[in-house]
């Protein structure tokens, strides 16, 4: 499962820091996440977790709505890129 981080350029112009948001009954500060994930189970269950500063969450995302809306909004790429 690849984690993924956002880039931090320009973060700025695309979210103010004190703006909430509300995804999949979860409410977060785009500004404070560090990465996520998602991982889907054999069962058709699947979460995505989310890191902060300092702590993790744990979301039910069985349609990928907040994880798509997360890659959206960061344009990630892979943790392990070091360019």
């Amino acid at each position: 499962m690849p984690i993924e981080a956002p880039t931090h350029t320009a973060i700025g112009t695309r979210v103010t820091n004190s703006d909430f948001v509300l995804c999949q009954n979860f409410v977060f500060r785009p500004a404070n996440v560090d990465g996520f994930s998602h991982q889907s189970y054999e069962d058709g269950s699947a979460v995505t977790t989310v890191n902060f500063k300092s702590y993790t969450q744990s979301i039910p995302d069985p349609e990928r709505r907040l994880f798509d809306f997360l890659t959206s909004t960061f344009n990630p790429k892979p943790v392990d890129e070091n360019r």
